[in-house]
């Protein structure tokens, strides 16, 4: 993958050359003049926003509009991954923030495995490459997945290798496999496997959010027990002058008791939620949400899967 990569236009390699503060100016002066002159462009979000978040119509527009600039950055962050020289990304790296450096500094220091728990949100590749160089130096990172990414994604995210970041991927679909990440994690890799998967992914857990009975896949418990793991929940986001990575409250699994696990569901659910109603038009997945949805055994078709979720999210509490 290059700079001359014919899946990134003439314009947009030229936006995402720029440093970060400059690329987020001009694409938001570019989105909102194109927004006066021909209108923004509706999504669906804004109704969304209103049922399921209970924000003004007012609000929910603002939000629909800030969905779409999103879309826009987003897309120009993991191009700048492409095109920029490795220096210039380390200046990149230098406006992202964390909200409590010292927790991960504490998960650092104690040399048990880590497990970052991010949820899709705003271009979060530089923020874990950079967290890594910080606080996590020398120690590699491991990526779980399930399903194969497309091939500008995994790209895209092999670049932070070139920061200073031993990285792999690992692939988990059976039990093997998952004792695989066991062993790279005991031998001191920081593993990120996201929380906001959806329950096609395996494990599923119901972690009603947002008043919805949501469902994520949920494996986060048999990883940090098996591996005596500190699991680190993250958030990142972007903002005008860079990104931001929020870092939730720290936990560790004790045992497999039901219990137990329906604790740690709770903490990851209280998570997505809080990372939702900070940030909700950074998360990548509102377009999937009855994914996240229950559906009865009885329905098998295909539009009445989708009324039975859409009407969950319409008379949301």
């Amino acid at each position: 993958m290059t700079e001359n990569d014919p899946r990134i236009g003439f314009l947009a390699r030229r936006i995402a050359g720029l440093p970060l503060r400059t690329r987020r100016r001009i694409l938001r002066a570019r989105f909102t003049l194109a927004g006066a002159l021909r209108g923004f462009e509706k999504t669906g979000h804004a109704g969304l926003f209103q049922r399921v978040l209970r924000q003004s119509s007012r609000e929910a527009r603002r939000l629909e509009r800030e969905v779409n600039l999103h879309n826009l950055q987003t897309e120009a962050e993991w191009a700048a991954l492409l095109v920029r020289s490795v220096p210039a990304l380390k200046r990149d790296a230098r406006h992202i923030a964390v909200t409590d450096p010292a927790a991960l500094e504490r998960a650092a220091a104690t040399g048990r495995p880590v497990i970052l728990t991010p949820l899709h949100m705003g271009a979060y590749v530089l923020a874990l490459a950079c967290l890594m160089v910080r606080f996590f130096p020398g120690r590699p990172l491991l990526v779980l997945r399930q399903r194969d990414d497309m091939p500008l994604e995994t790209a895209v995210m092999e670049r932070i290798r070139e920061v200073g970041v031993t990285m792999r991927f690992h692939q988990v679909t059976d039990r093997m496999g998952f004792l695989e990440a066991v062993r790279f994690a005991r031998n001191g890799a920081v593993i990120v496997n996201f929380c906001d998967l959806d329950p096609a992914y395996g494990a599923a857990a119901p972690m009603p959010v947002l008043g919805l009975e949501t469902r994520f896949a949920f494996g986060t418990d048999t990883l940090a027990r098996l591996t005596n793991g500190l699991v680190v929940p993250l958030a990142c986001t972007m903002e005008p002058e860079g990104d931001l990575v929020r870092v939730g409250p720290t936990f560790e699994v004790h045992t497999s008791a039901p219990e137990e696990r329906a604790r740690v569901a709770g903490l990851v659910r209280a998570h997505i939620e809080a990372s939702l109603r900070a940030r909700p038009e950074q998360w990548h997945l509102w377009s999937a949400l009855r994914d996240y949805l229950p559906v009865t055994d009885t329905v098998t078709d295909a539009a009445s899967r989708t009324e039975e979720a859409d009407e969950q999210i319409r008379t949301a509490a």
